[in-house]
């Protein structure tokens, strides 16, 4: 699949279809026999939202089943669905609802009968999953109120080339939207999988993520990943989280209402681009590999044209740092703070210029930070004394929005 190809007209998404279900003379269908269409509605198959989590758990799973085999775009069409457990997605799906506010899934807290609050989840195989997953247009609304951190609310993991397009969760127990690169099995910290790194090259854009512990995120080494324009509101912890990410971008989302707007660990190649925070305590809080223990260093992290209001700490790689955990080549340039700071411990190689603040702000550095500092509306404190400071750091004349 290409991602190239998709766009948010149905006659992108009937190409997609007419392409994907090419087949060779000997697998084309029997004299007589009419062939499916590309695309594929629940109602043609005689389902309809029943208001029983048993009976529409059943019509979804199958509906979910049916259209990935038969390589077509299914659409689960408006209407409140309701179930009672995990709903298995598969490789090569293409499913779609008819909007966030007309096609709902929701998972009852007395329905509930798993152990976990996973609502749709494409589990890792013997295999990586490349034939891609297209899921766009649906609300899932789980059953976990309290945000206990027992599973995401939508999983994919191990699968190379996804779009998740305009699908809100709410009450999520742990995220919302969770994509993972992990390995064959359980995950954990040690894990050595032929798979590791196993999710490539995926899109999340224009999602809505309310409430849960972490609105959207990424772990286990997921690669090549776009999170774009999404919003997250009322999360307890984050609102984005890059937790062993790759060459992943975070541009133009919002995150408000929450602990930490971006946080992010075990990093490489991460862009922080042009993203809102407000009602956050803390902005953009960052911590790298553990040098001795992963064998490798975080990079290149650019934190570029975000505005922040927090009301702690706006910028920081203060996140579980030490000596042996930090960050090399740091970018910090044009950011608008609103009522924090910026406050580096232990990252290397900096370049922080061009940030603009509310006239309470500062930029400190300390401990073993080395790098540039200049041409900010910001004054210093307790500059480290590997840090070069270019000048023309000035205090903000007036306050913000005088």
């Amino acid at each position: 699949m290409s991602l190239d190809s998709l766009t948010d007209t149905d006659s992108a998404l009937l190409a997609s279809a007419g392409a994907a279900s090419v087949v060779s003379p000997k697998d084309a269908a029997a004299p007589g026999i009419r062939p499916r269409p590309p695309i594929l509605t629940t109602s043609q198959l005689g389902m309809a939202p029943s208001g029983d989590p048993v009976t529409d758990h059943r019509h979804l799973q199958r509906f979910i089943d049916d259209v990935a085999t038969d390589r077509v775009i299914g659409v689960i069409e408006a209407g409140h669905w309701f179930v009672h457990r995990k709903l298995r997605l598969r490789d090569g799906l293409r499913l779609r609802g008819q909007g966030m506010a007309n096609t709902v899934i929701e998972a009852r807290p007395e329905d509930w009968l798993e152990d976990r609050y996973t609502l749709m989840h494409l589990d890792v195989g013997e295999t990586l999953h490349e034939s891609g997953v297209v899921l766009s247009d649906f609300s899932l609304i789980g059953a976990d109120k309290r945000a206990t951190d027992n599973g995401p609310l939508l999983v994919l993991s191990g699968v190379s080339d996804f779009l998740i397009e305009r699908v809100r969760t709410e009450d999520a127990s742990s995220y919302g939207i969770f994509v993972a690169g992990y390995g064959v099995g359980d995950f954990t910290n040690d894990i050595h999988s032929d798979f590791w790194n196993s999710t490539h090259r995926g899109v999340i854009r224009q999602c809505r993520a309310l409430r849960g512990q972490v609105g959207i995120g990424c772990e286990g080494g997921a690669q090549n990943v776009l999170i774009m324009a999404n919003h997250t509101d009322g999360q307890t912890l984050h609102g984005f989280r890059l937790a062993s990410a790759y060459d992943t971008q975070l541009i133009a989302n919002s995150a408000i209402n929450t602990l930490n707007a971006y946080w992010i660990d075990r990093h490489d190649g991460i862009h922080v681009l042009y993203n809102v925070a407000s009602q956050v305590k803390r902005g953009c809080v960052y911590g790298g590999f553990h040098q001795e223990r992963d064998g490798r260093v975080s990079r290149g992290l650019w934190i570029l044209g975000n505005r922040f209001s927090t009301s702690g700490t706006t910028i920081t790689d203060a996140y579980q740092g030490n000596a042996d955990k930090f960050t090399r080549i740091v970018k910090i340039k044009d950011n608008l703070l609103e009522g924090g700071h910026v406050r580096l411990l232990w990252s290397r190689q900096v370049d922080i210029q061009g940030n603009d603040g509310d006239g309470r702000n500062a930029i400190i550095t300390s401990h073993e930070v080395s790098g540039f500092i200049g041409n900010n509306f910001l004054r210093l404190h307790n500059t480290s004394d590997a840090v070069m400071d270019l000048g023309r750091n000035i205090d903000a004349i007036e306050p913000l929005g005088r």
